[in-house]
């Protein structure tokens, strides 16, 4: 009886913090954003210490709550979006199963959420979110020109920058797909990171994730990135509005993301072997969000190791 008291109790308190978090998504511009991220986490945290009933409860409770106070459709899709991801997190983190599995499972949950907000959006709302999105992209590009049209930018010069920013959200919308594959499993570690430290706090303990210097990408994926490579030259140059050229772009920007993640920790390697300062890395690290060309070069740099083995770990 008291179990089930303090059961109940500490998922109030969750269903709460998840009430607030989601009026601080909703309310305030950039810190939300983040926040977003973050609000699977007290679902994730009832589920581990209370099982998947006490979590599915915290979410109802937050998600009628959240209706209430900011918008039935809002609290309907971040329900949707991140509840999932909190139920299942939850649950794995309560069986206490490997990094890496759970990873996986939080990962599947993710990409399902992300895709269930879409197809709910075209059935209950009727609308394409992506579609909305990019609309309000191209309305700022027309704000743009008219801005650069007041500051004396000539026409063609207007005409130029339009056209590369317009090319940049053409390419965006191709590799959507692409970027909810990468963002699914950011979504998983950043909500496990978070709840671990807040419950080993609390007495849990679980695995750790093998060290991040011997993190290593499954050497198959060497496979669809040469495909995608040469199917990318290819309907670059036939047909760019085919679903052949569509795909193999974003099969090739999965696959540069898990190469970039590769040179990342081959850099960090390589300073911590050469006994070199860590400011190298990190600042490196910071290049590659600010200069489009080293994110290339760190492609290949990961691919290079999948293939050379630098670090020699990769069994035979």
């Amino acid at each position: 009886m008291f179990r089930k008291t303090s059961a109940m109790v500490e998922a109030g308190i969750l269903a709460a913090i998840a009430i607030v978090m989601a009026l601080i998504s909703m309310y305030v511009p950039v810190l939300g954003a983040f926040i977003n991220f973050l609000w699977p986490l007290p679902i994730v945290i009832c589920g581990c210490r209370h099982g998947f009933k006490w979590s599915l409860m915290t979410l109802l409770v937050a998600a009628l709550v959240s209706a209430m106070i900011i918008s039935p459709v809002n609290a309907f899709f971040l329900a949707v979006i991140f509840g999932l991801l909190g139920l299942i997190l939850g649950e794995c983190m309560r069986r206490h199963l490997p990094p890496m599995q759970m990873m996986l499972y939080g990962t599947i949950g993710a990409v399902i959420a992300l895709i269930l907000n879409v197809v709910l959006s075209f059935v209950v709302l009727g609308i394409n979110p992506i579609e909305m999105m990019f609309n309000s992209f191209n309305d700022g590009l027309t704000q743009l020109a008219a801005y650069y049209r007041e500051h004396g930018m000539t026409e063609e010069q207007i005409k130029e920058s339009v056209a590369g920013y317009a090319e940049m959200l053409r390419m965006m919308r191709i590799i959507m797909p692409g970027a909810f594959l990468v963002c699914a499993p950011l979504m998983a570690f950043i909500n496990y990171v978070a709840a671990k430290k807040i419950l080993t706090k609390l007495g849990e303990s679980f695995q750790d994730f093998p060290p991040f210097l011997q993190l290593q990408v499954p050497g198959w994926m060497l496979w669809p990135y040469a495909a995608s490579l040469l199917a990318v030259t290819y309907f670059y140059q036939t047909d760019q509005n085919s679903w052949m050229y569509i795909a193999s772009v974003n099969v090739q920007t999965i696959c540069s993301f898990a190469f970039v993640f590769q040179g990342i920790v081959l850099l960090y390697w390589y300073v911590d072997t050469k006994k070199k300062p860590k400011w190298w890395a990190n600042l490196s690290l910071a290049i590659l969000f600010m200069v489009p060309l080293f994110s290339q070069v760190m492609v290949y740099v990961g691919a290079f190791d999948v293939i050379f083995d630098f670090r020699k770990i990769r069994k035979k």
